[in-house]
Parts: structure tokens; C-alpha cells; sequence
């Protein structure tokens, strides 16, 4: 029988298993189309208990799976069946699941057995168990879950995780919220919804910065205070008054001195996460290092960690140290850690392309039927690529993740100097200096990149080699550096393909990949969402599945 997971906060996600098998993980943001949705805590969706309904239909017509050994959760407590009826004005009132409701969600799945299970150790075993190591060290790190902020795991075998340290530390929170003053981030309407969409902001702006060594101290006492929601302004304040710089959102700081903030503020996140963890790296100095939580979508320090302990020889026996950053270190991959920590596989277990189906895939041929189309051939998506072209790519089960990985994709020519600003402008509505991400084959990532590793789900962003960077000026960042994915033949036959006929026709095997969506948006789910933008952007060519698209 099959076994199921439910995590309730934001990024809320469901995950199933059968025989073994992760069968599919439903993240709820795809599903309803809502940026970093929650079914039960933050950004509560408006249409539950029906849509953990219509999760559970999906599952059912897809799989054919409707019942459940076990059934695990986290962050799935209710609010008051009064207030639900008020945000969830529809046909069938909540009172006709009032009973189930009001004692948890877990009575509207269909399970013999339910338990629950801790924020950071979801986390820990989402990581552990995507790999194939024997053991590893651990450390999950967000703005906090249900048992803490900062926790270190030692896995001992494949069926052991213990906690081993923590502290009582948040370096997501005051990470996130200096960017509510920084005038080039687009200014969110609340606080709660600029958590989790400023800290990838800052990463790309603070690479046009340089680091203030005379503020940097004040910046790390910042992180070591623990600023939250109701003490983050006197803390703010204070820092303001160290450093000679005034915070304010009416006057938001704007050019080289807010660059030159949000650099100083990233190194002080690194030292201070290099302070935390040292004891700990240092008493496990033979085994991998596996990063997991919400900050572990820091690529600028994943790769320093890489740079430090992967690149660099410094074990005992002369071998490397791997680094580990899974596809889903974000609270999107509680579901997964779930099920897996369940499940404790004794090989890795792969959730790259795990997503969910296209929602409306029935609807293709009538969208084919209205519109200037041809069948997909390679060699034509290859020549309108070297013509510069902008191309949406929907094919097959979507990622699992926050990164597009060519399932989802908008793919372009990097060589072409004025393709960043095109899209940024033009097509995904992001502000100027947000950068963008180069895909190759893994047997070809050291010919462009200092670097010598996997990057299969764009974890590190190492140096773009000198004599490329002006080649590949549209995924090369102002700092040199590149948020690289790799991919093998065995991974996605259609994508390395296609680095291979583009390669073969330019002498460049790198192509320019980002998600598709627009600003605000999760990565789609539906044909129509893709047509939409097709039809509301300046996107050349659209790949739905096998049919390709011209305006």
C-alpha cells in the first residue's frame, strides 16, 4: 500500500510512495497558481478543506492511488470552523467536513495510520536520503520550524539521522528583511510576502557591491541578535546608528551605498554561519556535508563551502569533501523528507522531475488547432535559438523545486549581449540586475566554469573562465560568476540533446535557462498559463510537449 505526507505551512506540499517508489510530489503553489502557497499556516489557501480534496482527486486519476498505509504531516493545524466558512465562500459549506476539519485535515485522507514530524528533521533526512552516502553531517537552516532555527544532524548510517547541536539562531529572518530598504528590490506590500521573495533579490544585487570591513562586525552582531517580526525595527535601527547609515522604507537607499549594504550583509551571513558550524565540520572532517533549510538556497554560500571543502584538497587521505545542497532545500521538500525519513531507501532516491503533470494536457490539440504551429523538430528549435530567439519549453512532468531545469523552461541564446535586459524586461518582469542561468553538459562544465563538479539543480554559481565571459556576457553576473545547472543524457535525453545540436552548429555547448513564469508567479502548471505568456510578452517560440509555436 501506498504511503502519503502533507506539509501545511507555506510552500506547502503532498507527496505519495508505493513499492518504494516516490510516485509524484504536488507542490500547492503549482496547483493553485499562488507563489509560495500554504494550505494551513502563511498564506493560507482560501479553499480548504476542498483543495486538499482536489489533491487528493488528482492523485487518485493520475496514480490510481486513493488509500494510505500511513500518513504523515507537519504544520497542518486548523483555525476556527467559523472563520473558515467566511474565507471559503462556496457551494458546499465547511460544516459538511466541520468534524473533520475541526480535529485536523488528516481525516480527509483516506490513511490507517498518522503521525507527525519535525520541521528540521524533515529537512535533514530530504537531504540525507537524495544521496547515496553512508553517513554525513547535516546542518538545516532556515527562519525557523517547529523544533528551532539552526540544527546540525549526524547521519550515522542509512537509518540513524541524530541531532547532534543547534542553536538558537535565525540568519534567515535579518538576511531577508535589510532588503525592505534597499531601493532597487521591488518593494512587496508586507513583510510576510517579502520572506520569501527578497533573499533571492539580494543575492544578485549584492554582487554589484563591495564589502565595508568597518561595518562588517556591527552586520554579524545583527545576525547573532535574532531580529524577528515584532524586535527587527529597534535592531535595524541600531544597526543604522553603528554603521552611519539611516533605514528608513520612505526613503529607501538606492545605488552604490544599498550595493555596498547588501554585499557587507552577505559576507556577515557567511562568517557567521562559518562561526556556527566550524566545531562541528571540524569534529566530522572525513564525511560529506549535506546543507538543508530555507538558507540553503544561498548559492553564494553553497559555493563557498564548495570552494573550501570540495575544491580544495584538505582531508587527511588527500580526498575531495563533497558539499551536498539538494533540489528542494526549502521547506518545499518537508513533504519529501517526510515520506523519505519513512521510507529510509538504502540507494538515493531521485526527485528532480517528480512534479506534477500539465494540469489542462488534454486541452493541446485544441490550443494546435487555433494557433500557427509545427511539428517539433530539433535542428529548427536549434537554428531559432542561434537567431536569437526567446523559447518556452513545456515538456513532460514538471520539476520539484524552486529551479526550472529544462521541463519548464525559458530557454535562450547566452551570446547574444542584450538577452538579460530582454528578458528581465520584457518577458519575466524582474528588476535589471537579477541574473540569469547557464545549462551544459556535465562532461563540459569545466571547459566554461571553474568548476570540476555536478551542478545538477544550479546549487553553486562558480566563476565563469576568463576567456567565455564576454562569449557568454548573458549568463555571466557582474561578478564573473554563473548559477550553473549540469545535465547528463541520462538525466534529460531532450535538454542534452539539444546542447549537443547547439554546440555542434555554434561551437558554444551552454544555453541560457530560466523558469517559466513571470514575476509573482510559481513555475506554471497549465498549456494555458504558457500561452498567456506567449501571447502577453516578446517570447518568439513556444515547445508544448512535441508541438511548437510561432506568433
Amino acid at each position: 500500500m501506498a504511503n502519503i505526507s502533507f506539509y501545511g505551512s507555506h510552500n506547502s506540499a503532498v507527496a505519495v510512495e508505493e513499492n518504494g517508489k516516490l510516485i509524484c510530489v504536488i507542490e500547492i503553489e503549482r496547483f493553485i497558481s499562488q507563489k509560495n502557497a500554504g494550505y494551513s499556516q502563511y498564506k493560507i489557501s482560501r479553499t480548504r478543506p476542498y483543495l486538499l480534496l482536489e489533491v487528493l482527486e488528482y492523485i487518485k486519476d493520475t496514480y490510481g492511488i486513493f488509500e494510505f498505509e500511513n500518513c504523515i504531516y507537519s504544520n497542518s493545524d486548523t483555525i476556527e470552523d467559523e472563520y473558515m466558512v467566511k474565507m471559503c465562500p462556496m457551494d458546499i459549506t465547511i460544516r459538511q467536513h466541520g468534524d473533520a476539519f475541526t480535529q485536523g485535515y488528516e481525516k480527509l485522507i483516506n490513511a490507517k495510520n498518522y503521525y507527525s514530524m519535525l520541521h528540521h528533521e524533515a529537512h535533514a533526512a530530504c537531504g540525507f536520503y537524495q544521496t547515496n552516502y553512508e553517513n554525513a553531517l547535516i546542518i538545516s537552516f532556515d527562519g525557523g520550524g517547529n523544533d528551532g532555527f539552526f540544527n546540525i544532524y549526524h547521519a550515522e548510517n542509512r537509518n540513524t539521522i541524530k541531532k547532534i547541536g543547534g542553536y538558537n539562531i535565525d540568519l534567515g529572518f535579518p538576511y531577508m528583511v535589510i532588503a525592505q530598504y534597499l531601493k532597487d528590490i521591488r518593494f512587496e506590500p508586507s513583510l510576510d510576502l517579502g520572506v520569501l521573495i527578497y533573499p533571492g533579490k539580494i543575492m544578485g544585487l549584492c554582487s554589484y557591491g563591495k564589502l565595508n570591513k568597518n561595518w562588517l562586525p556591527h552586520f554579524e552582531n545583527f545576525y547573532r541578535s535574532k531580529p524577528d517580526g515584532p524586535t527587527y525595527t529597534n535592531m535595524i535601527k541600531k544597526l543604522g546608528d553603528e554603521i552611519g547609515v539611516e533605514f528608513s522604507m520612505s526613503n529607501r537607499i538606492e545605488g552604490q551605498l544599498s550595493w555596498d549594504i547588501a554585499k557587507t550583509s552577505q559576507i556577515a551571513f557567511e562568517n557567521v554561519f562559518f562561526e556556527l558550524t566550524k566545531q562541528y565540520i571540524e569534529k566530522y572532517p572525513k564525511i560529506p556535508i549535506i546543507l538543508v533549510g530555507g538558507c540553503a538556497l544561498n548559492i553564494l554560500l553553497n559555493t563557498k563551502m564548495y570552494n573550501t571543502y570540495t575544491k580544495k584538497k584538505i582531508l587527511f587521505n588527500g580526498n575531495r569533501r563533497d558539499v551536498f545542497i539538494p533540489p528542494n532545500p526549502n521547506d518545499c521538500g518537508i513533504a519529501v523528507g517526510m515520506l523519505l525519513n519513512h521510507m529510509k531507501p538504502s540507494t538515493a532516491i531521485d526527485v528532480t522531475y517528480s512534479g506534477i503533470k500539465i494540469l489542462d494536457k488534454h486541452t493541446l490539440m485544441t490550443h494546435a488547432e487555433e494557433r500557427n504551429h509545427k511539428r517539433f523538430n530539433m535542428d529548427e528549435m536549434v537554428n531559432d535559438l542561434i537567431d536569437g530567439k526567446i523559447i518556452g519549453v513545456v515538456r513532460d512532468t514538471s520539476e520539484h523545486g524552486p529551479r526550472a531545469l529544462g521541463n519548464r523552461s525559458i530557454i535562450c541564446n547566452p551570446t547574444y549581449p542584450e538577452m538579460k535586459d530582454v528578458l528581465n524586461k520584457k518577458v519575466k518582469d524582474r528588476e535589471w540586475y537579477r541574473p540569469f542561468a547557464p545549462v551544459v553538459r556535465l562532461e563540459d562544465v569545466s571547459k566554461y566554469f571553474d568548476f570540476n563538479s555536478e551542478s545538477r539543480w544550479m546549487q553553486f554559481c562558480p566563476e565563469v573562465k576568463k576567456k567565455w565571459r564576454k562569449k557568454l556576457s548573458s549568463i555571466t553576473h557582474v561578478d564573473n560568476t554563473a548559477r550553473v545547472q549540469t545535465v547528463t543524457r541520462e538525466q534529460n535525453q531532450w535538454l542534452y540533446d539539444l546542447l549537443t545540436e547547439f554546440d555542434k552548429k555554434t561551437g558554444v555547448g551552454v544555453l541560457l535557462n530560466t523558469s517559466f513564469n513571470v514575476n509573482g508567479k510559481p513555475i506554471l502548471s497549465k498549456y494555458s498559463e504558457a500561452l498567456e505568456v506567449f501571447d502577453k510578452t516578446d517570447m518568439d517560440k513556444l515547445l508544448l510537449q512535441n508541438i511548437y509555436f510561432n506568433k
